[in-house]
């Protein structure tokens, strides 16, 4: 399990019920519980690609001049690596262009998060400068948002 999934966790249950904190806590914990769940089902898929052709890292982080940028996926073949950022958002979802926002509704609630497809768009071009920076040839990068529970609309 993710590192900070258990340091969350461990927060939530020394946390006094009554701490002005705590909801902001759980909230947190829960969307990483969701991105968790999220990728561990996108293992039964992966696990399909031949091992001798493909390289896959999961939670991949590195450094680009005095930045860290980080990728959910990362699968590296002879010709081509393709990053996946996974997202397990459950209800209606809507791709707002205008605004570069994901908008959610669930049941009565609606709720607000970054473009995914421009965020792995972003790790796509930090992948390409990071691999020019360390003298790497080009190579194809492709970059896809996957969209994990099965109740999405």
């Amino acid at each position: 399990m993710d590192a900070e999934i258990l340091v969350l966790q461990a927060l939530i249950r020394r946390l006094p019920k009554s701490h002005p904190k705590r909801p902001q806590i759980e909230r947190e914990l829960v969307k990483k519980l969701a991105g968790f769940k999220g990728e561990q089902s996108m293992e039964y898929y992966l696990s399909f690609l031949p091992e001798e052709n493909f390289l896959i890292f999961h939670h991949l982080r590195l450094q680009s001049n005095i930045h860290h940028f980080q990728m959910d996926i990362l699968i590296l073949s002879p010709t081509f690596f393709l990053i996946l950022e996974i997202k397990h958002i459950s209800g209606t979802v809507t791709f707002d262009k205008d605004s570069n926002q994901l908008v959610r509704q669930y049941n009565d609630d609606i709720e607000v998060f970054p473009d995914p497809v421009l965020q792995v768009n972003h790790q796509r071009f930090q992948l390409k400068r990071w691999l020019e920076h360390k003298g790497f040839q080009s190579i194809p990068i492709e970059a896809l948002v996957v969209m994990t529970n099965s109740s999405t609309l």
